[in-house]
């Protein structure tokens, strides 16, 4: 489709979304964006006659090699971003981990991967959005114009307007990715190692996995242009199962002076973890009493993609029994949540990459004074997966120790997952005097709340667990290529 048809049909687009906003604005009635599906792990649910839709929302514009950019409608998904700059030789300086995570969601919700350590967020490499507001009104922000819209309807979970545009910026790329694996056994050791590798300017990628309790994989990416004589890069199979790749690797003791070197072609670098949604498969195989063999692994291939889990997460509603949550935790107390969170939930892995620090990607103005003590410090993802108990009682108390003592050390937890605060403990931890002085500003105080949206999710009833009938039916939707699994009741 030519550039002049694309913004022609995006500008219709947008004009539709902002006559059915101002009609809820007019008429005092609040509303939701329906975008069709998700990768957040909230319950979720909404009213046919109290949404706005978004799903159609999906065109991608040229990439602009002058300005190293490229504009992408919300509904945008990381594969298809991914595809069409790389074409190019560009790609997004941040691509998050799962393919279906879209454009929108990587800026509404704090999303990262192994270069944020140089770049930030997802959302410090968005350079301009267009926005509808609360009252209808088209608005655009950038670094010079509204720059503090753009800075604070990022990771708002889209409680500021409807993102309807925006502008990504882009970084050269080469057609293979070089991954130095070491093996470390103590989280300080992979700390040191971080810090020491931010300063080498070969390295572009930057990530770990705590696999159990001494035995943490530390490992750096290059771009490179050309295999190595006797190297190819790494089949299918093994990117699809990447976290037993890396930890197969490590039988060989590799060491800061001798790591072992796996290759990869971009593409699967950058959606390594896609597939099993970084080792979920296993926990799948595990909870049906699956044997997990070579025959059952390709048979349950083509169900194992992250869409496809995540569809399943929602249909079966075994997130009430799945701990998924991601926290941005300081330097100075990594090594104590880590121990905590290995303490509290013994059977998990963990995913680790270094950020930067607050002051310099914009979260001084979302926390409460005491993020200020810590906003010079480097930050890390800390991402915990894993099985916790069944019972809802014993799920709901693990989850909540997981927040509180993130909390006391320091740190926040992104809000794409199932959020177990109190509303009290909710804004003693995000500053609610800034955000809601900021919604007013920019016509956004009718729209629900954070907190608000996380509260409704909770409530829904949605996520009552239904294993089988719920993998039928993933299944079912997988084979008529139904990915719109978020509830819309009448």
């Amino acid at each position: 489709m030519n550039p002049v048809q694309l913004l022609e049909e995006h500008q219709a687009a947008v004009a539709k979304i902002q006559q059915q906003v101002k009609h809820f604005y007019d008429n005092k009635k609040p509303f939701r964006v329906y975008h069709g599906s998700t990768s957040s792990t909230r319950p979720l649910s909404f009213k046919a006659d109290a949404i706005v839709d978004t799903s159609s929302m999906d065109r991608l514009f040229p990439v602009n090699l002058e300005t190293m950019t490229v504009q992408a409608e919300p509904k945008v998904p990381m594969d298809a971003l991914a595809a069409h700059t790389l074409k190019h030789g560009v790609v997004p300086k941040i691509v998050m981990e799962f393919k279906g995570i879209t454009v929108g969601g990587g800026y509404s919700g704090f999303s990262g991967e192994s270069s944020m350590y140089r770049y930030g967020l997802f959302n410090n490499t968005v350079s301009e959005i267009e926005i509808v507001l609360g009252d209808g009104t088209l608005e655009t922000a950038n670094r010079e114009r509204n720059a503090d819209l753009l800075e604070h309807a990022a990771g708002s979970l889209g409680t500021f307007g409807i993102v309807t545009l925006l502008t990504i910026e882009l970084i050269p790329a080469t057609p293979f990715v070089r991954l130095d694996i070491q093996l470390v056994d103590d989280v300080g050791k992979a700390h040191d190692m971080f810090e020491e590798a931010t300063k080498d300017e070969s390295i572009h990628f930057i990530d770990g996995v705590y696999f159990r309790r001494g035995v943490i994989v530390v490992m750096f990416g290059r771009f490179i242009s050309t295999l190595p004589n006797g190297k190819a890069p790494l089949k299918k199979m093994e990117v699809h199962w990447f976290a037993d790749t890396i930890e197969a690797a490590i039988k060989e003791q590799p060491t800061r002076d001798k790591p072992t070197d796996l290759y990869l072609y971009t593409p699967d670098y950058l959606f390594r973890y896609d597939h099993g949604a970084f080792w979920g498969g296993k926990l799948a195989f595990k909870h049906f009493h699956v044997p997990e063999n070579a025959f059952t692994r390709r048979l349950a291939d083509p169900f194992l993609d992250s869409r496809t889990c995540y569809h399943a997460l929602h249909k079966t509603g075994l997130a009430n029994e799945y701990v998924v949550q991601d926290f941005g935790i300081p330097a100075s107390t990594v090594k104590e949540f880590i121990s905590f969170v290995n303490d509290t939930l013994p059977e998990l892995q963990i995913f680790l990459a270094p950020c930067k620090p607050p002051r310099e990607i914009g979260l001084t103005s979302r926390f409460n004074p005491r993020v200020h003590e810590v906003s010079d410090q480097r930050i890390f993802a800390v991402g915990v997966y894993g099985r916790g108990p069944r019972d809802p009682k014993a799920f709901y108390e693990l989850n909540r120790k997981l927040e509180l003592r993130s909390a006391e050390l320091m740190g926040a937890k992104l809000l794409y997952a199932r959020t177990y605060y109190t509303e009290d403990e909710f804004w003693l931890i995000y500053n609610k005097e800034v955000y809601d002085a900021m919604r007013k500003k920019y016509k956004a105080d009718t729209l629900p709340s954070v907190y608000d949206k996380l509260k409704a999710d909770m409530e829904t009833g949605a996520g009552k667990r239904r294993p089988v009938r719920g993998i039928l039916e993933t299944m079912w939707d997988k084979a008529i290529g139904n990915h719109h699994y978020i509830p819309v009741k009448k």
